[in-house]
């Protein structure tokens, strides 16, 4: 069987327990490490070593003077005249040379003005002569106390009530500390937990739309705002593909219309030709290619939808060769100059004379530009001037086809690179197939680049803009124009 998972607030409340014990075991080490590292590093640990009778010994050399000197104190020795024979320390109460009876005892009295302590003790030196040790201590250094050295009952009853008392405040002080603390601390867990369960609930719902907006810590604030990214990205993609599905229902609509037409009358066509309805041979020549173009117009049709559905897919493979792109550009030109001088248009080029590296798959390119420039041609008038711009920048290129013709109808222009979007709303069978913009931007989008439209003043202007080569680049041009359109 299966464990039930542990409520947050136990876990939270546990780990605070064994926090705190393990906290106030650590404190107690701890300040018994203090006390015993202080105690040996403290010169004055062993207070009989401030004591005349103490120090005393036989051998003057034996005598330790450390502990007093290190509290600023120092030792005198006097003979039996109690004259001052050596002085261990730095002496402070004057440079006398000895002492009378009355002075001696002058300075064991506990006055104010006095500020010192005193301790002396006679010893006899090895030679039997007799001696005294006399110890002065700064009152401000030391500190006399008096202390029982055994407890009575009554002491040790009041010691022990007193640490009852401590031990239950203790015991209470912590159980109100902990009781706060899980509260507190499931306020500040549990509603952001909840609100973001819900807000996964609704996710798994399909109610992308939700966002998540709770206060809460840094941890938990993180959590939302990377929860209401994900919502955004999921009510994005919902969106897109709803929207890619309208698309295609709306291209296969199209695609129905495009080729129900043509076939159309092509049966038409064939039909009174096979049952002999047309008779005149100039009749049934221009039956023949009026059959001929609208084969055409269907296969550019089929042609098109079939590259339309290869470049969507996303691992479509583009393999790009370095090549220039302003002679790639020039050559376009010349392919393209004479459809439009045919069509009374004025056609004109400019492009850099110098070298321009740039990494393109040449035949895709050719095809985006090409519609680029057909887009132009079939819809202007005669008089319209095209003009076919590349333009060198910083980590990009420009290439740009521009008109100053009829121009895009503003309700067309967020539309015009969605499949089978046409300037003809009438969707005339000797039009295009209205896929030419969708496939440059894809082609686009394939080389790392993009294409956008620029409807501003007079002129139309679709840009396709390219990344420039690496240093890394491969072997320059070698490719003509018509290799690429093969």
């Amino acid at each position: 069987m299966r464990r039930k998972p542990r409520k947050l607030s136990g876990m939270l409340l546990r780990s605070y327990i064994l926090f705190s014990l393990s906290l106030g075991v650590s404190f107690i080490v701890l300040l018994l490490f203090f006390v015993a590292r202080t105690n040996a590093r403290m010169p004055a640990e062993d207070m009989s070593l401030l004591q005349a009778h103490a120090i005393a010994r036989p051998d003057q050399a034996d005598i330790r003077t450390d502990a007093i000197e290190a509290v600023d104190g120092w030792v005198e020795i006097l003979d039996e005249q109690l004259r001052i024979l050596e002085v261990r320390g730095e002496k402070r109460d004057g440079a006398a040379a000895g002492y009378t009876e009355r002075e001696l005892i002058a300075l064991f009295h506990d006055t104010d003005d006095n500020p010192f302590y005193a301790s002396i003790a006679p010893f006899h030196t090895n030679d039997g002569e007799r001696r005294y040790v006399l110890v002065r201590l700064p009152k401000q250094h030391v500190r006399t106390d008096v202390v029982l050295s055994e407890m009575t009952a009554a002491n040790w009853n009041i010691f022990w009530i007193a640490l009852a008392e401590t031990g239950a405040l203790f015991v209470l002080l912590f159980g109100l500390n902990v009781y706060v603390y899980s509260r507190l601390t499931a306020v500040r867990l549990t509603n952001p937990l909840g609100a973001i369960a819900a807000g996964i609930r609704s996710i798994s719902d399909g109610r992308y739309h939700e966002r998540l907006r709770v206060e809460a810590n840094y941890e938990l604030a993180q959590i939302q705002e990377s929860f209401n990214k994900m919502a955004e990205k999921l009510e994005q993609a919902e969106a897109d593909n709803r929207r890619m599905a309208e698309s295609k229902q709306r291209m296969l609509v199209h695609i129905s219309h495009d080729l129900r037409t043509p076939i159309t009358t092509i049966r038409g066509y064939a039909e009174a030709l096979q049952h002999g309805v047309i008779k005149d041979e100039a009749a049934r020549q221009r039956t023949l290619s009026l059959i001929h173009g609208k084969t055409k117009l269907v296969s550019e049709l089929i042609d098109d939808v079939f590259e339309l559905v290869k470049l969507e897919v996303p691992d479509y493979p583009v393999v790009r060769t370095t090549c220039d792109l302003a002679e790639f550009t020039r050559e376009m030109a010349v392919d393209h100059y004479d459809l439009f001088e045919e069509k009374g248009m004025v056609f004109e080029c400019d492009i850099p004379a110098d070298e321009l590296p740039v990494p393109i798959h040449a035949k895709l390119l050719y095809r985006a530009v090409s519609n680029l420039l057909a887009n132009a041609l079939k819809y202007n008038q005669p008089g319209t001037h095209v003009r076919l711009s590349l333009i060198d920048g910083p980590g990009e290129v420009r290439l740009e086809v521009a008109d100053n013709g009829i121009g895009i109808p503003a309700e067309l222009r967020a539309r015009v690179f969605e499949a089978f979007v046409r300037g003809d709303a009438a969707r005339k069978s000797d039009g295009g197939s209205g896929l030419g913009l969708t496939i440059a931007r894809h082609i686009a989008e394939k080389h790392g680049g993009r294409l956008e439209l620029d409807s501003g003043g007079r002129w139309t202007r679709f840009v396709l803009t390219l990344p420039k080569a690496g240093e890394t680049a491969a072997s320059m041009g070698g490719i003509s124009a018509a290799e690429r359109r093969r």
